[in-house]
């Protein structure tokens, strides 16, 4: 099934032969971070990496679309590259169809999205933005236009699973499994001149994986890493109302928990978000947004017995975002532009007020000229260490990155 990543990359004869029009674009990037996002006690870990994106216009054949990155980094004397991005598009009549690896995002919410789940994420991954951990997925996606609105169906022969920090734990070898099942997904889109929405459902692999508890022996314990199966309904709206746009978002997922004693999966449960967009002080915008997810059949691992299977429970319940049976909360971003929209900052946080966690972002931006641009930011997480957010205490860090465009 892997083919399908490649099935874009083997028309490139057929490009080199087409009347074809090249959409190029080539970045090098460079940075300084005081520390990473895989919890460990690496710090001033300097990165480097080259990024590039592609686009074949080719005509009455559709086109073709290459997005890809390869970086290294002094911790550990890592390095990689992946292609984010490759597939064929092609359009006939009212219907688009897009076949390979390809990046989906589903959601209107601002940041916090409860139905975007087709897309993994290297949440480890350093880089100022975080739509660049985004990572595509193999699939074949048909929309087409109804004129009451736009219906796509997407299949993806395999899923995937995001790679996520994992808490050091004494005598804890942690071992990712790779999901191997096919999935899919529909959805409803309907746009107006000042509303638009969508209804959405998902049947296939949650993104996010869980921890569940594997062998022990007399010199540690196996915890496996694996994304489990998930069916997700949801619906998103936004809407324009003078100067102000209002967001809201929802989703429910059904996972194959066995009631509340189940430590061993997910629970199903309800997220929702929603909240507005102003414009303040001339060019400056204030996002808000309140947070609210229930979790069913939830039960509190700590009147388990103490031992191994109880901490994995309390730890898996951090990584789910799990931790309460009802939890509220909100978001915030307040952004502004100076010097003829040269120099951006942009102020931003989520908040879980009924655990006390939440992360901070500071980012700044300044574009030196056409091709040169200067970022720098601060990501701050607190709260307790069982918490979701607390629990990534150790990756609060400062950064600064350099980034060229040839």
């Amino acid at each position: 099934m892997k083919s399908w990543t490649w099935l874009p990359l083997c028309l490139l004869p057929t490009v080199a032969m087409a009347d074809l029009e090249i959409d190029n674009s080539i970045s090098l990037r460079a940075g300084i971070w005081s520390s990473d996002r895989s919890l460990t006690a690496d710090t001033d870990i300097l990165t480097s990496a080259l990024w590039g994106r592609q686009k074949a216009d080719l005509g009455d054949q559709g086109k073709v679309v290459l997005d890809w990155q390869a970086n290294t980094q002094s911790a550990n004397r890592e390095r990689g590259g992946l292609i984010r991005e490759a597939y064929w598009q092609y359009y006939f009549g009212d219907h688009s169809l897009k076949v390979g690896r390809q990046i989906i995002v589903w959601g209107r919410a601002d940041g916090v999205n409860p139905t975007d789940n087709l897309s993994p994420r290297n949440y480890r991954f350093l880089t100022p933005e975080d739509g660049e951990q985004r990572y595509g997925n193999s699939a074949v996606n048909l929309s087409t236009d109804t004129g009451s609105g736009t219906f796509s169906t997407i299949w993806f022969p395999e899923a995937a699973a995001s790679s996520i920090p994992l808490q050091p734990m004494p005598g804890i070898d942690y071992r990712t499994r790779t999901p191997h099942r096919s999935q899919w997904a529909v959805k409803w889109d309907r746009m107006f001149d000042n509303f638009d929405g969508s209804l959405s459902y998902f049947e296939g692999i949650d993104p996010m994986p869980v921890l569940v508890p594997g062998a022990i022996s007399a010199t540690g314990a196996v915890v496996e890493v694996q994304a489990q199966r998930a069916r997700i309904l949801g619906a998103d709206f936004s809407m324009a109302r003078d100067a102000t746009i209002w967001r809201s978002e929802a989703a429910y997922s059904d996972t194959p928990s066995k009631g509340s004693t189940d430590f061993l999966h997910k629970k199903p449960q309800f997220r929702w978000i929603g909240g507005a967009e102003w414009q303040i002080l001339g060019s400056a915008t204030l996002g808000m947004q309140l947070t609210y997810t229930h979790v069913f059949d939830y039960a509190n691992p700590k009147d388990m017995t103490p031992g191994f299977e109880r901490s994995i429970a309390i730890r898996q319940l951090a990584t789910s975002a799990q931790t309460s049976p009802e939890q509220y909360g909100y978001t915030w971003r307040l952004a502004n532009r100076w010097i003829n929209d040269l120099l951006s900052v942009e102020f931003s946080g989520v908040a879980d007020q009924t655990e006390g966690s939440g992360i901070a972002r500071l980012k700044t931006s300044y574009a030196v000229n056409d091709r040169l641009s200067l970022k720098g930011g601060y990501d701050y997480y607190y709260g307790p260490i069982e918490s979701f957010f607390g629990q990534l205490r150790d990756n609060k860090l400062l950064y600064a990155q350099i980034e060229y465009s040839l």
